[in-house]
């Protein structure tokens, strides 16, 4: 079973190649690179690939090596699959070389079939062996070069962690470490299926396979439950990482934020499961990266309300907009670090998972319903701006735990109850929005620059009298959920 961690370097420049290859933690040394070229062989109609099959051919210095892989999971940059090598004589496809009772028996159907090439991959790969404090040896591939499909090249740009012995978790713990220090970020995508996109084998927007989760079961141990569900969302927030990394747009950050949010939302409703406190750590650096992230946020939101506002009132939009966007740009996104609290978090819990005496359904409702008491209280306990966002995060996080634990009832059942939670959420924040506002644009509308004081002053001016509106549309939904069923007991 190969289980290894993908890592994609963010920075092409030969410094930053240079700043990697000279890391201690990856003791690449002097030894000179390995030049690996590699075909990739299915059918003409694509057999291996719809049986989840990828066969390789790859010479390795002067060696040829033929490879299966067959159908396993890959999600956050953590791929895990079980894998065949054999040495070969030659880079002709034969798929009778693999011997091994389970490759035989799942290249059984194929062995008839006409192969050929349908990608290549050509890369230098500098290698070494880690040994970890923990008994576990890693092995690291550094690899630079391209991929080769329909006429088309891709850049091969990433660091490889496979495990050769010892726990996944090792390798989620040195990605951390990584993540922290170099311009890295997990990749759920392996060489093979960047190649069948770029060859158009599959369509450009498909993402990589992964398996069905399974279901909520009402009865199973509650921190092993919860602990699955946990690493679900670990490997969501990454995959949103790395689309905001390809995207760099207001829309990718925010869905980001929101995935995040719903992870620490999930973490701070399992806290009782961790006594020890061995989640807390994780949990801190991925609310440090959160609230570190919100003047980018909010500068972005205040963009979105004056396009709007200067579309509708005929309003020179560029100036403001402008100066906006700058403020926003100031705070960088800081990917690499949020990606290590996460890894730092997925590597805990496979190491130990959540503990409980109960089961799934008796522990969520039980604390689903203290939930629903303390928002309750704190509503009706809302009056200055400070304690309404603190109500509005309550709202948030209540909100995404329901949303992850959907499976346990059916939708009719938690439909309405989302419904009024979402509205009460989007009212709060525009609410929210309108302090925000009166924070970041204050300094401005009272400026010498005639123009953006203008602008600042009629921004502001809008959001507050919207504020007015909004809490008096809240009070009528607070009312409204107070006598929405609940879809738990």
């Amino acid at each position: 079973m190969e289980q290894e961690l993908k890592l994609q370097i963010l920075d092409p420049s030969p410094a930053a190649w240079e700043k990697i290859c000279q890391h201690p933690l990856l003791a690449l040394g002097t030894a000179p690179p390995l030049q690996l070229h590699a075909l990739y062989y299915d059918s003409r109609d694509g057999v291996l690939q719809r049986a989840r099959l990828a066969y390789r051919v790859r010479r390795e210095g002067k060696e040829w090596v033929a490879t299966l892989k067959a159908e396993g999971q890959s999600a956050g940059g953590l791929h895990q699959r079980p894998e065949w090598n054999v040495t070969v004589s030659s880079a002709r496809a034969d798929l009778r070389v693999f011997t091994d009772t389970d490759a035989a028996a799942l290249l059984a159907p194929f062995l008839d079939s006409a192969m050929q090439v349908v990608l290549e991959t050509r890369f230098e790969r500098l290698e070494s062996r880690v040994d970890r404090a923990d008994g576990s040896q890693i092995l690291v591939a550094l690899d630079r070069g391209e991929i080769v499909a329909n006429g088309l090249r891709e850049p091969i740009l990433e660091v490889e962690l496979e495990l050769v012995t010892g726990e996944a978790a090792s390798v989620l713990e040195m990605g951390a470490e990584l993540c922290r220090d170099l311009p890295l970020l997990p990749d759920g995508e392996s060489k093979m299926f960047r190649g069948l996109r770029l060859a158009g084998l599959i369509p450009a927007d498909a993402s990589a396979m992964r398996d069905k989760t399974p279901p909520l079961r009402h009865h199973e141990n509650a921190g092993k439950a919860l602990s699955r569900l946990l690493i679900q969302q670990i490997q969501q927030a990454l995959t949103a990482a790395r689309q905001h990394w390809a995207g760099n747009s207001p829309e990718t950050f925010h869905q980001l934020r929101k995935t995040v949010r719903s992870l620490r939302a999930l973490l701070r409703f399992c806290r009782t499961l961790d006594p020890d406190k061995r989640l807390g750590g994780a949990r801190q650096e991925l609310a440090d990266w959160f609230h570190q992230q919100n003047i980018r946020r909010d500068h972005e939101v205040l963009a979105t309300y004056w396009e709007a506002l200067a579309t509708e009132t005929g309003t020179e939009i560029t100036p403001l907009r402008r100066w906006l966007s700058a403020q926003a740009e100031t705070t960088h996104a800081q990917l690499g670090q949020v990606a290590a609290a996460i890894l730092k978090l997925w590597a805990l819990l496979l190491r130990a998972a959540l503990h409980s005496d109960q089961d799934l359904q008796d522990y969520v409702e039980m604390h689903l319903r203290r939930q629903d008491r303390r928002l309750m209280a704190a509503g009706d306990a809302a009056k200055t701006a400070a304690s309404f966002h603190a109500l509005r995060i309550r709202i948030k996080n209540w909100r995404y735990v329901i949303l992850v634990l959907g499976d346990m009832w059916p939708s009719k059942d938690s439909k309405a109850l989302l419904k009024m939670l979402s509205a009460l959420q989007e009212i709060s924040g525009a609410v929210h929005d309108a302090d925000m506002a009166g924070q970041h644009l204050a300094g401005l509308a009272t400026s010498r620059k005639h123009g953006l004081a203008f602008s600042a002053g009629m921004l502001m001016g809008y959001l507050h009298a919207r504020e007015s509106r909004q809490r008096k549309k809240f009070s009528k939904y607070w009312e409204r959920l107070e006598n929405t069923p609940r879809p738990w007991g």
